[in-house]
């Protein structure tokens, strides 16, 4: 689809693309900002809570004041540990749905997350880049996988 950008070394397969929801255009190209919560800078965790909240309807906690980057590693793993157990549900590979999140390491460390938005697909960005769409499966971001996790509704 024209207007749709992905990170140049996770090449989404045309036939992948074309299950890509209409809606995940609008957060496409959304910039980078460490902690950034809104549409003017968003890391990755804050990328997931727009799209949690504005397209799922989930209320998922900002936790204001993790910043997910890797001079953070150590806290964010801690906070990554501490949050799955609390809130959160581990879902099989193979069984994530859109709206899930998936859990992977950057720089060895823990610290980075994406939301699935269809089979095979998430919606992510880092320091690197801006929001962007990418095949998890790619041999870029499959080994970095720690696991698919269901925000437990309250």
């Amino acid at each position: 689809r024209a207007g749709l950008h992905h990170h140049d070394a996770g090449q989404v397969p045309r036939p992948l693309l074309m299950t890509v929801p209409a809606w995940v255009d609008e957060y496409v190209g959304l910039p980078y900002l460490p902690g950034g919560r809104d549409r003017s800078g968003v890391d990755c965790f804050g990328l997931c809570l727009l799209v949690w909240r504005e397209r799922f309807g989930l209320n998922v906690p900002s936790y204001g004041g993790v910043t997910w980057e890797v001079a953070n590693s150590a806290e964010i793993g801690s906070f990554i540990d501490g949050e799955v157990r609390a809130g959160w549900d581990p879902v099989e590979a193979g069984a994530e749905q859109p709206g899930d999140v998936i859990v992977m390491r950057l720089r060895g460390h823990p610290i980075h997350v994406g939301v699935v938005i269809a089979e095979g697909l998430m919606l992510h960005c880092h320091d690197r880049g801006d929001a962007a769409v990418e095949d998890y499966r790619s041999i870029q971001w499959a080994r970095r996988i720690l696991g698919f996790y269901r925000y437990r509704h309250a």
